[in-house]
């Protein structure tokens, strides 16, 4: 999930494991999902203090691969530290043919880790519905600025530069991303009252 550790203000920080992911991902989404207010400002997230469902957790999960804030990428040539990195994604919850990649991708751990897994309706339509914004960011020819402004270099490009680079290009090639925002709404509108239902912020 994060290129290096992960911390929320000065509260100290934690690498994002698979053995981690499913706690990661629900506190990603829950703190998300509520917008920040004046009236809000003061109110503490807290522990849940009900069960969390295993439909809770897998719309989470598919709640925050699709969020807006969710920056993942796979790149070569990245600079820092006086040497040149490259950043594997292993946040692409499809196969390459799924998406019709033209090489294979680096990791298939998203694959793995939600294979077997079974999701609501809300969350297996963002899941169709991104998985054809990823079809159309594979099938389509970016040109060279795109390419270098997103880093575009890699088959496991991250949904930051999928959305991102079908954006740039809508004036030339138009992406409807309608369906997409239509479906994510859903499922933001099913998860926003849980998290005062399951007890993470005061109702």
């Amino acid at each position: 999930m994060f290129s290096s550790v992960h911390s929320i203000g000065h509260a100290g920080g934690y690498f994002v494991t698979e053995e981690n992911l499913c706690k990661a991902s629900v506190m990603f989404a829950v703190r998300m999902l509520i917008s920040h207010t004046w009236q809000n400002h003061n109110d503490q997230f807290l522990q849940p203090s009900q069960p969390l469902s295993d439909e809770f957790k897998s719309d989470c999960l598919v709640w925050m691969l699709f969020a807006g804030k969710n920056l993942t990428a796979g790149a070569d040539e990245l600079r820092w530290n006086d040497r040149d990195w490259s950043l594997t994604n292993h946040f692409i919850p499809f196969t390459e043919g799924e998406v019709g990649a033209r090489a294979r991708f680096d990791s298939d751990f998203m694959v793995r880790y939600t294979a077997g897994m079974t999701f609501s309706p809300e969350a297996q339509t963002v899941l169709d519905e991104g998985r054809n914004l990823f079809k159309r960011f594979h099938a389509t020819s970016f040109p060279n600025k795109i390419r270098q402004e997103f880093k575009l270099g890699r088959a496991d490009a991250g949904w930051y530069q999928v959305r991102r680079s079908l954006e740039a290009f809508s004036d030339t090639e138009f992406t409807d991303f309608d369906p997409f925002k239509a479906a994510y709404a859903d499922l933001s509108a099913k998860l926003r009252p849980q998290v005062f239902e399951l007890g993470f912020l005061p109702s």
